[in-house]
């Protein structure tokens, strides 16, 4: 059940079941009572191993009630709940070098729940580091079947001085069947960055060029794009 990046979701939903399978075993056996600290918990887990046994609970996954998933055409609700998000991207075009920057970008991302604030804004701006190369650097050249430029030398990935100021922001709607409301984050923040970012420079140049379909836009594809509709 980790497919589709809903580990947080599905497999940490399990394992808040699970350990409150355990928290349960532990007041029943007089060892727990509420309200309790973590250090009388983890003493009780070790007084139980000591004097009864191994300490175990188990939880198995139970799709939400209303989902329809059709498992051999794949179709349906395969999830109860999806994390949305919104990015956008203020760029610069050179129009004399054809050079496109990013200067400043803004990601909105409904998660249901932040569980950690410090790792969830860290996926968030490596994702949109990655959605910043797919939109202008990270150009793949293959030659009679192989990947022509797979060296750091020849493969342009952005680096420090060329990621601008981050601004992550999160809208929470807990979810009831996620781990302490939890949905996750999964590939979403580095799906919109290039979109986003093509957008921005499709409307930096007043909107008179022939629409942006290829990324990387890398100067000389931008140069022809512009050239074309002069």
């Amino acid at each position: 059940p980790t497919v589709a990046s809903r580990t947080t979701m599905v497999v940490g939903k399990l394992v808040e079941n699970a350990v409150q399978g355990v928290k349960q075993i532990l007041i029943g056996s007089g060892m727990l009572h509420e309200p309790y600290t973590p250090e009388q918990f983890r003493e009780a887990c070790a007084k139980y191993v000591a004097t009864v046994g191994p300490l175990k609970a188990t939880s198995q996954y139970t799709p939400p009630g209303g989902l329809v998933w059709d498992d051999k055409n794949y179709r349906g609700d395969a999830y109860g709940a999806y994390a949305w998000a919104v990015y956008v991207a203020t760029v610069a075009v050179d129009t004399v070098t054809y050079e496109a920057r990013v200067e400043d970008f803004v990601a909105v991302q409904e998660v249901g729940r932040v569980i950690h604030p410090v790792m969830a804004a860290g996926q968030i701006e490596g994702g949109v580091a990655q959605g910043i190369g797919f939109a202008l650097y990270e150009d793949v050249v293959w030659k009679n079947g192989r990947m022509a430029n797979c060296q750091f030398t020849n493969y342009i990935v952005p680096t420090s001085a060329d990621i601008p100021p981050i601004r992550v922001f999160f809208a929470e709607e807990p979810y009831a069947h996620g781990p302490s409301g939890a949905k996750g984050i999964g590939e979403l923040p580095m799906d919109g960055p290039a979109p986003a970012i093509v957008n921005a420079i499709e409307d930096a140049l007043g909107g008179t060029h022939p629409a942006l379909d290829h990324v990387p836009l890398m100067p000389e594809r931008l140069m022809r794009a512009m050239r074309r509709s002069a």
